[in-house]
């Protein structure tokens, strides 16, 4: 069990590490291998194996029906069809669903970072990478990414300040918003 100020800190780098990867100054990669089987939260079943079914089912509807050889011939084509074309569709397809999951929250980044599917990199630098889950991307980001300043923060701030008399009421409280 965590301490609560190590979890307010894990937050923050957290944030600082999305908003680092939304800024293109890392990039998260995904390994399909570690993430593509039945324990993985984002691994999805139909994808896996329907295609796989829809391959085998006519090919052996081709053998009994019309002809044993033909039937073959569409079962190896079909194994090739399912190398070549579904399993980078099914690798991409993970790949989307574990990024968005893991940039979804801290909860999905902690489960997906001990399943050792995810490996952090700067853009700038490609061979500093932090992977999980032996790395420490805790470290890394401390390291790595210090925190992002924003630009116009100060003239908002600026712009924002109270002044006196708006909204006062003259004891030195302030009104509050009306919902109109």
């Amino acid at each position: 069990m965590s301490k609560p100020g190590e979890k307010k800190r894990d937050r923050a780098l957290y944030a600082r590490l999305v908003e680092s990867y939304q800024a293109d100054r890392i990039g998260i990669f995904v390994d399909f291998d570690r993430l593509n089987h039945p324990k993985s939260p984002v691994w999805d079943p139909w994808e896996n194996v329907g295609p796989l079914l829809l391959i085998l089912g006519g090919a052996m509807a081709v053998m009994f029906f019309l002809n044993l050889l033909l039937g073959t011939a569409i079962m190896v084509l079909g194994v090739l069809f399912y190398l070549f074309v579904v399993r980078p569709w099914v690798a991409q397809r993970l790949y989307r669903r574990a990024l968005d999951a893991a940039i979804d929250n801290l909860h999905n980044w902690n489960i997906l970072w001990k399943m050792g599917g995810l490996v952090i990199a700067l853009n700038y630098m490609n061979k500093t990478r932090c992977v999980s889950p032996d790395g420490d991307w805790r470290a890394f980001v401390t390291r790595y990414l210090p925190e992002m300043e924003m630009e116009g923060v100060e003239t908002f701030n600026t712009f924002n300040k109270p002044r006196a008399g708006d909204d006062d009421v003259g004891d030195g409280t302030r009104l509050k918003e009306l919902d109109l």
